[in-house]
């Protein structure tokens, strides 16, 4: 039966009806198919994508970031990354929370300045999002970020660190670094803008032995709290 071009909705769900009743149950599942398979798909396709944003969002939602750590300071292991995200993330996170301690290491560029220039741009666009909270350089990158002002002096969280625990103070006092950064006037001088952490027992405990590691603070960080804490754990 044909179908007028300006037959109703009404109209032509009745024609469908007349057409599906004469035929068998298989011939009726052929005729659905060839008929309404693209829209079928896309419902199809929405539910799944739906599912996917309710279990994901409400069922089994991915942990929060509490800490954020841009390791650039030679090889980690991805044993030494666990070990030290775990130790921090009991320390620093509430046990109720969906939280995780991230600690990325920045690409390596063996060699290729191809890979330290992706390397670079994937810092400065962190950076610029606030999503990197420490940094973990040698020597010379804490040198080259104070400079380029990649990092914050962390004199304010010395002093809070000095009022917290005056006994971690005295460790952390120790292993200040400083390095020349930009004053407020536009003149570079040195300031204290990271702390060396290579001999920490810590440090060696998870392997690290004797390496140049110095923690630096991203400037654009809003989570001075949680450096605040994370610091004094590693120096305990």
């Amino acid at each position: 039966m044909d179908i007028r071009p300006d037959a109703t909705l009404k109209e032509k769900l009745n024609a469908e009806k007349v057409k599906l009743r004469g035929l068998t149950f298989k011939k009726k599942l052929e005729y659905i198919w060839d008929y309404y398979k693209y829209p079928i798909l896309g419902i199809c396709a929405g539910l799944v994508i739906a599912g996917s944003l309710i279990h994901t969002r409400y069922i089994d939602p991915p942990p929060k970031t509490a800490l954020f750590i841009s390791w650039n300071a030679g090889f980690i292991t991805e044993e030494q990354r666990a070990d030290l995200s775990a130790l921090l993330a009991e320390r620093i996170t509430d046990e109720t929370a969906n939280e995780d301690v991230v600690i990325s290491p920045a690409l390596s560029s063996d060699g290729d300045p191809t890979f330290g220039l992706a390397s670079f741009q994937r810092t400065v666009a962190m950076l610029a999002a606030g999503e990197i909270d420490i940094f973990i350089l040698d020597k010379q990158l804490l040198v080259e970020y104070s400079k380029s002002r990649f990092l914050l002096p962390i004199d304010g969280i010395l002093a809070e660190i000095k009022s917290k625990d005056p006994v971690i103070y005295g460790r952390i006092e120790e292993n200040i670094t400083y390095a020349p950064a930009e004053s407020e006037n536009g003149v570079y001088e040195e300031q204290i803008m990271g702390i060396s952490i290579g001999s920490n027992p810590l440090m060696a405990r998870l392997g690290f032995w004797e390496q140049e590691l110095y923690i630096g603070i991203a400037i654009t960080t809003n989570n001075i709290e949680k450096i605040t804490e994370s610091i004094i754990v590693i120096f305990e």
